[in-house]
């Protein structure tokens, strides 16, 4: 039996250890990361290699769309970024085309960039309300 390749075993872990706000800034990061290589792809001309990294792009997009719970009134708003932008993909995919991939990288970065300043916020706040006998200050 073949052992587990340990550097696998500790990104497996790791992911499993996230609260869901560090969880939603590493599908960001993952999400612009796919986007940049599909770009390098392109330049390289891999069609391939570019398919499969937008594809993976478009595939986190669609499931943090998926995901929102809708009770929330944020997340109307949200789910239709996130239909934009995958469908936007969608079409830099068919047409190979880095312009549109660039349009699509700032609106994904900076909704990580508000999430991780909403969780630094969120964790902040955390020790005032333990203060207060945890109810809102």
């Amino acid at each position: 039996m073949a052992l587990a390749n340990p550097y696998q075993q500790y990104k497996e872990q790791s992911l499993t250890t996230l609260s869901p706000g560090e969880l939603l800034i590493k599908l960001y990061e993952e999400a612009i990361k796919q986007m940049s290589l599909a770009k390098i792809k392109i330049k390289q001309n891999d069609l391939s290699g570019a398919n499969t990294a937008l594809a993976k792009s478009q595939t986190i997009i669609s499931t943090l769309a998926d995901s929102l719970d809708m009770r929330y009134p944020i997340s109307k708003e949200l789910r239709e970024m996130y239909i934009f932008i995958a469908q936007y993909l969608t079409q830099a995919n068919v047409k190979k085309d880095i312009k549109m991939i660039d349009d699509c990288i700032p609106l994904v970065r900076d909704m990580r960039d508000a999430f991780e300043q909403a969780g630094k916020l969120s964790r902040a706040a955390a020790p005032a309300q333990a203060m207060a006998g945890g109810r809102a200050v």
